[in-house]
């Protein structure tokens, strides 16, 4: 009975929200679905993507956020501050490649892990943007295409937490933490 009545919640949502043609997918971890689709929409981004990461590592993203970057596209990170710090962390690679980025400094911890990307998609989930959440840990991602409502909502909370975090006070995180190996800027 839960089920069903879930069910008839969902499509009422969906069509009163005028979201019928609207398309969500989700992957699970390990393997490289998540990954994949992470980098899919980011070779196709042609504007801007913002993103919300606990952790970022994942060599295959970062080279694809890279070459999105050299492109033209307006990229813009927020992490947490922690885990920029960890010596595994791509953070301050990006930072000295010259991305716009922030560490979270209004929270204990930034725990986010999602995505925007041109305003039509959206990534979501569990999966940190790691080598171990693609190739060893239980993680989940969905994505919402075209799915104007709940783009909107992600939308506003990335505007929020950007303002939230001062780029200043990054910065000089930053140069106190500069990155320490050569290949990495």
């Amino acid at each position: 009975m839960r089920v069903s009545k879930f069910i008839l919640y969902l499509v009422s949502f969906l069509f009163l929200s005028g979201n019928v043609n609207a398309l969500e997918y989700v992957f699970f971890s390990p393997s490289t679905d998540c990954e994949n689709e992470i980098i899919r929409l980011i070779n196709q981004s042609q504007d801007k993507i913002d993103i919300a990461v606990y952790a970022i590592n994942n060599d295959n993203i970062i080279t694809a956020l890279k070459q999105a970057k050299n492109r033209g596209v307006k990229i813009r990170i927020l992490t947490d501050r922690l885990q920029a710090s960890n010596k595994s962390s791509k953070a301050k690679e990006l930072y000295a490649f010259g991305f716009d980025i922030k560490v979270n400094f209004q929270y204990k911890i930034e725990h986010n892990k999602f995505a925007l990307f041109d305003n039509n998609y959206v990534s979501s989930g569990s999966y940190n943007w790691t080598n171990p959440a693609t190739s060893a840990n239980s993680e989940n991602c969905i994505f919402f295409e075209d799915n104007q409502p709940i783009i909107q909502a992600y939308q506003k909370h990335f505007n929020q937490l950007w303002q939230l975090n001062n780029k200043a006070k990054s910065d000089e995180w930053f140069n106190r933490h500069p990155t320490t190996n050569k290949e990495e800027s």
